[in-house]
């Protein structure tokens, strides 16, 4: 029985359009994000000022999706967001699979000392919560640049991904052609070059995928308690009761979409727009990770046929022709 790979096509389909936000998007943008809006902008016998009473959506034409809680364009600031959420989540993907893929290869090949030791350093990885971790080591280390938001999300998110590939490697080691090319005198490292890595790299892309999603979910809900990258400031507002101002809420000048779900109870009072758009942008994102990386897992499971997205005739797993 073949079957579509739905989740494949719908990953792929979100994945490429946030691809294209990131990379179009600043230069689409209708207004500046860092721009404060605190002129008076009359319409008809409406008069509105952003700066201090934040507009709804669709209710001036040059504010599409209306403004967040400083007064600034919502539409042009997700656009701008997307491209540093992307590349934050991106290069915390990169390093934490290059440890996992590295150390899960060590521990799943040598024995004794050396797998008891990677197995330790991963139980302890595993059993310290990873946004409790993030949260501790961002507030040591004080600054929230880029490197120090990758240290601290690779610190231990490594440790799936070193289990995924050390029960895979030994898995292959089990293999027959393994114990040939042991038996012929193939060394350690060409082995794993030649007949245990080719049996990983399918695999990488959909975990890769995986840890996307799981990577973003993550600065999302580290962007809710306030950490985020760049500096924030307090955001003031006009007291309508006195002559002086008032503390709203907690903002930054770096549009990053976790850094906009940041002082969250503020904004649900005075913009409660602002985390519905975003947080179904960020959910959107996330799905689209997911559903990308159950699709390409399903698209290297070769036990099950497959129909091309082109043709409508079943894709059968091509069995390997062996000549005597």
């Amino acid at each position: 029985m073949t079957r579509r790979n739905f989740p494949l096509s719908i990953g792929f389909v979100i994945t490429v359009l946030y691809l294209l936000i990131a990379v179009f998007g600043p230069s689409i943008a209708p207004n500046d994000p860092y721009e404060v809006f605190n002129d008076a902008i009359v319409v008809g016998e409406q008069r509105y000022l952003p700066a201090s009473i934040p507009v709804p959506p669709l209710e001036l034409p040059q504010f599409r999706l209306g403004t967040d809680n400083a007064g600034r364009d919502l539409y042009s600031r997700l656009l701008f967001a997307v491209r540093p959420t992307l590349i934050l989540g991106i290069s915390i993907v990169i390093v934490r699979v290059a440890a996992g893929l590295v150390l899960g290869l060590i521990a799943g090949w040598y024995q004794k000392r050396t797998e008891r030791f990677i197995d330790s350093l991963i139980s302890i990885s595993l059993s310290i919560p990873l946004l409790i971790f993030a949260l501790a080591a961002l507030s040591f280390m004080g600054r929230r640049e880029l490197v120090h938001f990758i240290l601290a999300l690779t610190l231990t998110g490594w440790a799936n991904t070193a289990v995924f590939i050390k029960n895979r490697t030994q898995t292959v080691m089990k293999a027959p052609f393994i114990e040939g090319a042991r038996a012929v005198g193939v060394k350690s490292y060409d082995i794993l070059r030649r007949h245990i890595m080719p049996q990983i790299w399918p695999a990488l892309p959909s975990l890769i995928a995986f840890e996307l999603g799981a990577v973003l979910l993550v600065i999302a809900e580290l962007g809710f308690l306030g950490m985020f990258i760049g500096e924030g400031f307090v955001l003031t507002a006009a007291d309508p009761n006195s002559a002086g101002n008032i503390t709203v809420g907690l903002t930054s000048t770096v549009p990053e979409l976790g850094q906009m779900l940041s002082d969250f109870w503020s904004k649900m009072i005075r913009t409660p727009w602002e985390i519905a758009i975003v947080g179904f942008v960020i959910f959107l994102q996330i799905f689209a990770f997911n559903m990308l990386g159950e699709g390409l897992r399903r698209q290297m499971d070769v036990t099950v046929p497959r129909r091309s997205w082109w043709r409508k005739t079943a894709v059968l797993p091509q069995a390997e022709v062996v000549q005597s």
